[in-house]
This record gives structure tokens, sequence and C-alpha cells, in this order.
């Protein structure tokens, strides 16, 4: 680089200083009353919505039958006994989606679904999410004696986000969402692609999780039969002395395409009854 490259550089260089020195000398200070004022308080935006806590009257779930959560109980043992026993079977497949239905409303698939979701949630390795899919007649948290006011139908109509849909049980490792306001075009919502995304983002959140969906009846309507793609396992409730052969039949039929992985005898004269998930036989 000769002489006059370098002084060229140097110019160009001091011209920029002087331009720089101009634009601060430009620059108005603060008035003398500003100088001792504490600076404006940036908006923030509110954070997001806690989860919301219920209390839970334990009269209320023992008038429900619903007693998993007791340490000592020989009704919590037999729950412990179907979760062993569900645990192993899914996990063998690396199943986290459970559906349970039932042929008839009162054969009792809710009070299973949540003793078994509240004994799952006791294992220290497992999460449990039950998600009330009866978007027709919801009652899930009636069972707990909870009142919600909004859930699932709140998210898939209206927009409302999922996680104010959610209410946490005072039970470690155990969240819920309530199925919401009741629908009427329930099957063709839960059908819906929308409902499809939901139920592919709760399965695949938390590596931890299960999901168990308390369904709608099956000879009841169509929206466990519209949903079922969306789940890897099925166990079916009957109630012993009440349900039907050819309806436990008519169940199966209309469940061809899913995967059942049990049935479970409610209310049996013989409690051994219910202990065994009794296994479906292929066709």
């Amino acid at each position: 680089m000769d002489t006059q490259d370098r002084k060229a550089i140097m110019d160009n260089l001091e011209k920029v200083l002087a331009k720089v020195k101009q634009q601060r000398a430009s620059m108005t200070p603060p008035a003398a009353a500003d100088l001792g004022r504490a600076p404006a308080k940036t908006e923030r935006a509110p954070p997001p919505t806690a989860p919301k806590i219920a209390t839970i009257d334990d009269a209320h779930l023992e008038r429900n039958r619903i007693f998993a959560h007791r340490a000592r109980s020989p009704d919590a043992d037999i729950f412990r006994i179907l979760r062993s026993q569900i645990l192993q079977i899914m996990n063998r497949s690396g199943f986290r989606t459970l559906a349970i239905t039932s042929p008839n409303y009162g054969d009792g698939k809710t009070t299973i679904a949540l003793n078994l979701a509240m004994s799952i949630a006791l294992d220290l390795k497992q999460t449990v999410l039950i998600v009330d899919l009866d978007l027709r007649k919801p009652n899930l948290y009636e069972y707990m004696g909870m009142e919600p006011t909004v859930g699932l139908s709140n998210y898939l109509i209206n927009g409302t986000p999922l996680r104010e849909c959610m209410v946490r049980p005072p039970f470690d490792r155990l969240n819920t969402l309530p199925a919401g306001p009741a629908l009427e075009y329930s099957s063709e919502i839960l059908g819906s692609p929308k409902m499809a995304m939901l139920a592919h983002e709760l399965k695949n959140r938390y590596p931890d999780r299960m999901i168990i969906y308390d369904m709608p009846p099956v000879l009841a309507q169509d929206d466990s039969i519209a949903f079922m793609p969306n789940v890897e396992a099925v166990l079916m409730v009957v109630r012993d002395g009440i349900t039907r052969t050819d309806e436990v039949k008519q169940c199966l039929e209309r469940l061809s395409t899913a995967n059942v992985i049990g049935v479970v005898l409610n209310d049996a004269r013989d409690a051994q009854k219910v202990r065994q998930p009794k296994r479906r036989r292929p066709a």
C-alpha cells in the first residue's frame, strides 16, 4: 500500500468520525426535571394462565365408588392389579393411548376409567391425562364433584386455549380435560381433523404420559367408532348381570378394526372377575 492509498483511507476515516460526532451533538439532552425520574415501565404481556387446581371431597368420591387413591384398601388393590395388567400389555407394544368404553350407559365405564387413571398416576414412572370424550352427556366431573366452566368443546368450537380447559385434581401426576358444554353433533367433531391433531399432540407432548379417554357407549351412538383411529388400545367395560351377551358381541363387531386389549366385568358378584381383564380372542 503506497502513501497515497494510506492518505485516502485516513481521510475517509476522519470524515466518518466527524459525522458520528455531529450526530451525537445534535441529540437533545434530557430535561433537568427528568434526570431523577424513574424510566417508564414497559407494559408486559400477562403471564400464562396457571393450571386450575380443583378441590375434591373424599366423601363425594366414596359415594361414586372412586377409591383407587387409597393407601391401604382391598378395593384400591383391585385397581392396582388391573393397572399392572394394563401397563404390561401397553408397554409391550409401546402404547400410550387407551380408550375405555362400554355397550350402554350405566355399565360403569367412567368409574373404571377414573379409578384406573388414579391408580396409574400412583406409579412414579407415569403421568396420566384423563379426557372426557362423552361430549353429549359429559359426567366425568360429576363423579369427581367438580364443576369446570370450560372444556374440550370450548377448545374445539371456540378456540379456547387448551391450557385454560384443563383442571388438575389434587393428586400427583394426574391431569384432566373435561368435555365442556354438551354438543349435539359430537361424532362429527370427534372425527374432525382438529380433534385428530389434538389427539396426536396430547400423545406426543410428554414421553411419560398415558392418555385415557372416557368414551361414550358403543351401542348408544357412533362417537366411539368415529374416534377409534386416534387410539392405540381399547378396554371395554361390561356390567355383571346387566350387559347381555348379544350386546357384547355387537360391541366387538363395531370395534372390529380397533385393538381391544381386554374386557372388564364391573360390579361382579365374584370380585376376582374384576381383577382379570378378559383378553379378546382373535376371530
